[in-house]
This record gives C-alpha cells, structure tokens and sequence, in this order.
C-alpha cells in the first residue's frame, strides 16, 4: 500500500458578508481533502478485505485481529535428561490449526510467519535422584543461513536431589519474518528426568505436563 501522509487543510476565514468566491475557495478545500480520504480508503479496502489482512508479500492472516499463539507439550510420564545436548521436541501442540506460528514434533521446530515481540514461557517439570544435579537449557535459530546458538539464552537450575520442581521462565523475544527457533537440554550427570504429574482429587484431569513451551503476540 503506498504511503499516506496528510492532515486536514486550512480553512480560510470566512468574510463578514457572502462571498461567491470565498465560497468557491471553501468547497474546493473540502472536495481536495475528501478526494484524499477516498483515496485512503481504496487502498486501504485492498489490504483489509473481509477474509483478513493481506500483507505486502501477498499472504493471507485470515484471523487479522487475532494474536498468533501456540503452546507445544510433552506428558510423557519420564524422560531421562541426557548429559549431552538433546532436542526438547514436546510430543504434542495446540491449536490444531496454525495461527502466525507453525511447530514440528518430529524436528522440535518453532517457525514465525510474522515478525514481531512475542512472549514465551518455557515450562519444565523436573526431579533429580542423587544430589549436585544441574540441568542446562539454550536455543537456536535460524534465520536462512542455517542454525546458530542464541548467545543469551541460556539457563541454567540446580536441583535438590529427591524433589519434584517446576521451573518456569516467562520472557520476550523478537522474532524475524520466517526465522525458526528449537531447544536443547543436558545436564551433569545421568539422574535428572522430566516428568509428569496429575493434580490431586481434581476431575477430569490436569496435568503439570514434563515440557510446556507457549509463544503468544507478533
């Protein structure tokens, strides 16, 4: 759409008794500024049209007032945490059908249609068996030249051997127009899990999933 810059004109001062002229003067600003808002108009009508808002590459947001969002979780009753980097791929997401944000079980891939500030909540539900056990999460992305450590996003939870804990880390982050992000995990040693529990005396179930990763806005 091209760009529109243009603010209402200046009226001119009427004069004390009626002017055919300044009459004149007056309704030829008036029609110049109306011809300018048709003009917005039309174009505008172009990019928002009733299927949604389509965008300069000329892809379609059918949802156009509707923030993308996606949450991808995993409620696997245990997975081993290895002390090698190891893709976190949640087994499951929701919603069905992809709003701005699309994800792969199979590769553990994030991938953005839109840039934008997105907000992210990684969830981790985490146990250790023996004691001095540290779990170590980061990630990657790819931007079109192929996959690169984020230099700032690591993390990094000790655990207290025996106890369940529940780590969640809410940031935001921007994300480019096509990039992709993935996780990886490892730890220190050999005896810290992921894990799934079910909440006490409540039907029908909820659950406090192994994996929980939610990205929402753009």
């Amino acid at each position: 759409m091209a760009k529109y810059n243009f603010k209402a004109p200046a009226l001119p001062v009427p004069p004390l008794e009626y002017d055919q002229g300044q009459q004149y003067q007056f309704e030829n600003a008036l029609r110049l500024y109306f011809n300018r808002l048709d003009n917005f108009n039309i174009a505008v009508s172009r990019v928002v049209t009733d299927e949604g808002i389509v965008y300069p590459d000329g892809t379609l947001q059918t949802t156009a007032w509707e923030p993308s969002y996606i949450e991808a979780y995993d409620r696997t009753a245990t997975i081993t945490i290895n002390n090698t980097p190891t893709l976190l791929k949640p087994a499951n997401f929701l919603p069905a059908t992809a709003v701005g944000i699309t994800y792969d079980t199979a590769t553990g891939v994030f991938t953005f249609q839109y840039d934008g500030v997105y907000s992210l909540s990684i969830s981790l539900n985490i146990t250790a068996s023996s004691a001095n056990q540290y779990v170590y999460v980061y990630a990657q992305k790819n931007v079109g030249a192929g996959w690169v450590n984020t230099s700032n996003s690591g993390k990094a939870y000790e655990l207290k051997n025996g106890l369940t804990t529940q780590f969640v880390t809410p940031q935001s982050v921007y994300r480019a127009a096509g990039e992709q992000t993935r996780y990886y995990i490892y730890s220190n040693g050999t005896t810290s899990s992921l894990v799934t529990q079910t909440l006490p005396v409540i039907t029908p179930t909820v659950y406090v999933p192994a994996i929980r990763i939610q990205f929402a806005g753009g």
